[in-house]
């Protein structure tokens, strides 16, 4: 009997002979990439606001523009198979994506929707997680800093697709390890005192004072190797920074591209970095007055594009020395859920972006905006132990932590921001948001807000799915609300109309 389903039964003939049980089956990883660097000048997302046609430069500055020169950006996905289940985790390199635009049928939404036609229904839309990564020197897909063209959102919609479609088509048998390295000196706490404290020297000597504590160091990895000749199929990397750790040159990924790439050049395979929880953290840039000097990047002099992905990948190297192995089921799982838009930004934006150079990209039709209110999708995606916890915006390191705190047979817990959708900060938990709003000089985070109970809403469903993907625990009493709106199935969906207007025509 020839192939792989021959393998596998002569290995449970040979474990039965010996009176053992026979091995679980192994996984099918497949991993590509392919390039999305646009042509040209394009808007670049993060920093200021708009293109200066309403809002001038002199008060709050506008986005940024930029070419590509040294770099150049891509999607990247990995693709776990065992038995008929399969899971897709992908990566784009851009400031935000959204779960569907107003422009066309572009969306991360629209993408898994994609894959599933282009693979006959072997990998569905409901076990597709891409994200991006949030890059302040990548293209404006979220349209705040003057956005970019619908023929570059094509772009990125079908190469993203072509890259999942050609991780499915060449996955191999492969072996699969998971670890951590703490990397908590390397990012600091907005809301805390060691924020005064961005450079080598201290500026603040005194307590630490922290109006909202919390933040997520761990660098968390994952790494598929063949299971015949142990070459790397794809090292997978999470942690929480924000990618405005810059030193790169023009258009680019920030530091989850300058990772992904380093990976990929040590290890072989395709490197694929990605954001954590970001809400309410920063990267030392490239170290704080309490970065540990060990940390390789550390010295005095270096570029620092190049102590950043030293630093990290010293990380990546430390996680993959204390990995183990994963094994059991693959499963995966998504729901919308639906939140008030309350946030004065974000409604400003919806209303008159398109007035100042700042309109927002994201659909407005129904379902997506009905009335006052906007939906948005939660995930999980399971390999084994392993957890990946979809949340749709930057979300606040609580929600990877109530993930972690309600199931209990977890191996990893792995939050990615930006994942399905981008709708900001998820402050969570919701007893923070009036402490973020006090800072409102000197941080954002409420600004780009919808809703003060977005952040704990999507902790709850992401924790419903962990449990349905069958990860062992019970949804928290706090939940309950939450859970019962998200059970009615949507009903605010069935409205027969769109919500926020956009009086200018495109």
């Amino acid at each position: 009997m020839a192939g792989k389903r021959g393998r596998l039964v002569a290995a449970a003939v040979a474990a039965l002979a010996l009176g053992a049980p026979a091995a679980a089956q192994a996984y099918d990883v497949g991993a590509a990439t392919r390039d999305i660097t646009p042509e040209g000048i394009v808007n670049l997302g993060g920093f200021g606001l708009g293109t200066g046609a309403l809002v001038p430069d002199a008060i709050i500055g506008r986005g940024g523009q930029g070419a590509a020169a040294d770099e150049r950006i891509g999607t990247r996905a990995v693709v776990f198979s065992r038995k008929r289940e399969a899971v897709a985790i992908a990566d784009i390199e851009t400031q935000g994506m959204f779960a569907a635009y107003e422009d066309g049928p572009y969306g991360l939404h629209d993408i898994a929707q994609s894959v599933e036609r282009a693979t006959r229904g072997r990998l569905p839309a409901d076990h597709v997680l891409i994200a991006s990564d949030h890059s302040h020197s990548a293209p404006d897909t979220i349209g705040a800093w003057g956005g970019v063209s619908e023929d570059y959102l094509k772009h990125i919609h079908d190469q993203t697709v072509a890259a999942i479609v050609a991780a499915w088509e060449t996955r191999r048998d492969a072996d699969v390890v998971a670890g951590h390295s703490d990397a908590s000196d390397l990012i600091y706490n907005q809301s805390c005192s060691e924020a005064l404290n961005q450079d080598k020297e201290p500026a603040y000597p005194g307590p630490e004072v922290c109006a909202t504590p919390g933040k997520d160091g761990m660098v968390r990895v994952v790494q598929a190797t063949d299971e015949k000749d142990g070459s790397v199929i794809a090292t997978f990397m999470a942690y929480a920074a924000h990618a405005t750790a810059g030193g790169g040159n023009g258009l680019h990924g920030d530091w989850p591209q300058f990772v992904s790439d380093a990976m990929a050049a040590r290890y072989g395979g395709v490197g694929l970095a990605m954001v954590g929880a970001l809400g309410g953290t920063q990267p030392c840039r490239p170290a704080c007055s309490f970065t540990n000097p060990a940390n390789p990047g550390y010295a005095d002099g270096l570029p620092r594009k190049t102590a950043i992905v030293t630093n990290y990948m010293a990380h990546v190297e430390s996680a993959l020395g204390a990995a183990t192995p994963v094994k059991g089921p693959l499963a995966a799982a998504k729901r919308f859920i639906r939140e008030p838009i309350t946030g004065p930004a974000v409604v400003a934006l919806f209303t008159v972006g398109s007035h100042n150079g700042a309109r927002l990209l994201r659909s407005r039709q129904n379902p997506w905006v009905v009335g006052t209110t906007i939906r948005t999708v939660a995930s999980a995606v399971r390999v084994g132990g392993v957890l990946f916890a979809g949340t749709p915006g930057e979300g606040f390191p609580a929600i990877g932590n109530g993930v972690r705190d309600a199931i209990a047979d977890e191996q990893e817990v792995i939050q990615l921001g930006l994942a399905n959708d981008q709708l900001g900060y998820l402050i969570a938990p919701v007893h923070y948001v009036p402490v973020i709003a006090a800072e409102v000089p000197v941080n954002d985070n409420i600004i780009f807000n919808v809703s003060p109970t977005i952040g704990d809403h999507v902790m709850c469903a992401d924790i419903a799915l962990a449990l349905e993907t069958g990860f062992e625990g019970a949804l928290p009493a706090q939940c309950a609300g939450y859970e019962a709106a998200d059970s009615a199935g949507d009903p605010v969906a069935a409205v027969p109309a769109g919500g926020v207007p956009d009086p200018v025509v495109k």
